[in-house]
C-alpha cells in the first residue's frame, strides 16, 4: 500500500492497495462472472447533467458481499486517514463501455467517495480518467488497477469517457457518509 498522490484533507489516492490474492480474486469475480452480473443503465437513476452527451455506465449495487466488505473496512481504516465516524458505506460496480463516463459533479449529498480500479491491465489511451478541480488547482489520476481515489466531498470531478472499444473500464464505487 502506497501513498502516491495527496491533496491534504481533499484527494487521496493509494495504490497496490488490496493485497494480491483479495485483488485478484474481487478481479476475478467481476470480470469472469460479468455476464451473470445483474448491470442496469445508470440512465434514470442519475440526474440528467451527470451523463449528458455521453453513454451511462452501467451500474449494480452489491451488499453482504464478504470480499466487498473487506475492501470497504480497508478502505474507512487505511493508514492515511481514518473514517472512523461514518454511519453509511454503499458499494456499487460500475461498468463502463466505450463513450461510457460521468460529467462532472461533487458527491454533495455524501461526505466521501471512493473508486477502486478493478482493471488488471488498463492503457493511457482507453481515456476513463479521474478528473479534478478545486479553487487550489487541478489534475487527473489514471484508472490503475488495484488502486484507490478517496475524495472528500464536495470537490468537482468527473470521469473522462472510455475510448476502448474492447475493454471496459471496471471500478468498485464507494460512497461513504
Amino acid at each position: 500500500m502506497k501513498l502516491s498522490y495527496l491533496i491534504p484533507g481533499k484527494i487521496w489516492w493509494i495504490t497496490n492497495f488490496l493485497d494480491y490474492r483479495l485483488y485478484k480474486g474481487i478481479h476475478d469475480a467481476i470480470i469472469k462472472e460479468r455476464e451473470k452480473i445483474n448491470l442496469h443503465t445508470a440512465k434514470g437513476i442519475w440526474s440528467e447533467d451527470l451523463i449528458n452527451n455521453i453513454l451511462p455506465p452501467m451500474r449494480v449495487e452489491v451488499k453482504e458481499y464478504k470480499p466487498f466488505e473487506m475492501l470497504k473496512t480497508l478502505v474507512k481504516y487505511n493508514p492515511y486517514f481514518q473514517l472512523t465516524e461514518l454511519k453509511s458505506m454503499t458499494t456499487i460496480i460500475h461498468y463502463m463501455k466505450k463513450n461510457a463516463g460521468i460529467n462532472w459533479h461533487d458527491d454533495g449529498k455524501w461526505k466521501y467517495g471512493a473508486t477502486f480500479y478493478v482493471n488488471h491491465k488498463w492503457r493511457k489511451q482507453w481515456g476513463g480518467e479521474f478528473m479534478f478541480t478545486d479553487g487550489n488547482g487541478h489534475g487527473w489520476i489514471p484508472p490503475v488497477g488495484n488502486s484507490v481515489v478517496i475524495v472528500k466531498a464536495p470537490i468537482a470531478h468527473k470521469v473522462n469517457p472510455v475510448l476502448s472499444p474492447i475493454m471496459p473500464r471496471i471500478s468498485v464505487q464507494m460512497f461513504m457518509k
